[in-house]
């Protein structure tokens, strides 16, 4: 596994109305069950599809739940449907 890249951190530290509990998180953690809101998470979701410039497929939404899988879609390395 690789590390994030800053930038998947700092996406979701820009949707944190507490943006001190990512330092928290460590890369794998659940963001949900480590104090990220599921407010949080739709607004990560909606920076995320800024990002790529595309809608999430459904698959891709299921799968943001830590920095990782942030990082994973933000390269493009996260499978699943394809957006048509």
């Amino acid at each position: 596994m690789t590390t994030p890249t800053p930038s998947a951190r700092e996406l979701i530290r820009g949707c944190l109305d507490l943006p001190a509990v990512l330092d928290r998180i460590s890369d794998t953690d659940d963001l949900l069950t480590h104090g990220v809101n599921s407010g949080e998470v739709v607004l990560i979701a909606l920076r995320c599809e800024q990002a790529l410039g595309r809608a999430l497929t459904d698959a891709e939404l299921e799968q943001l739940d830590s920095v990782v899988a942030v990082d994973e879609l933000l390269k493009g390395g996260v499978s699943g449907d394809v957006a048509v």
